[in-house]
């Protein structure tokens, strides 16, 4: 995705998906617009900085467009028109579910760098 993943997204996504999961009405729907509103209140609720919800949100839009949503930030807008439950899950699930893989493969990537330097003798240079 190419951008900077701050270490609090994966807590803010889990924390909204919580939220919309409650929010949800009887017929099992919610607005798009309540996921974004669930976001921010999770960023707020989590102490993170208003830079770091805007990255998460960015996280889940791309998230959404990798799932075949045409205009993600559309939705995350709307308060028109309501959307399944299961679709919006599906959306923040899959978005942890990313973060934790680039996490998993920044930490394993660090660990051969580290493994690489002390097998072949590259000690960082210290200035």
């Amino acid at each position: 995705m190419g951008n900077i993943v701050p270490s609090s997204t994966p807590q803010i996504l889990e924390r909204t998906l919580d939220t919309v999961r409650l929010r949800a009405n009887s017929n099992g729907e919610c607005f798009g617009g309540e996921i974004m509103d669930a976001l921010r209140e999770a960023g707020v609720a989590l102490r993170a900085d208003r830079l770091e919800i805007l990255l998460t949100r960015t996280v889940l839009v791309q998230t959404m467009e990798s799932l075949g949503e045409s205009y993600p930030a559309v939705v995350l807008q709307d308060y028109e028109n309501r959307m399944p439950v299961s679709r919006a899950l599906k959306y923040l699930s899959e978005a942890i579910n990313w973060t934790r893989r680039l996490k998993q493969s920044d930490e394993a990537f660090r660990n051969n760098e580290d493994c690489a330097g002390a097998l072949f003798g590259n000690t960082p240079v210290q200035g």
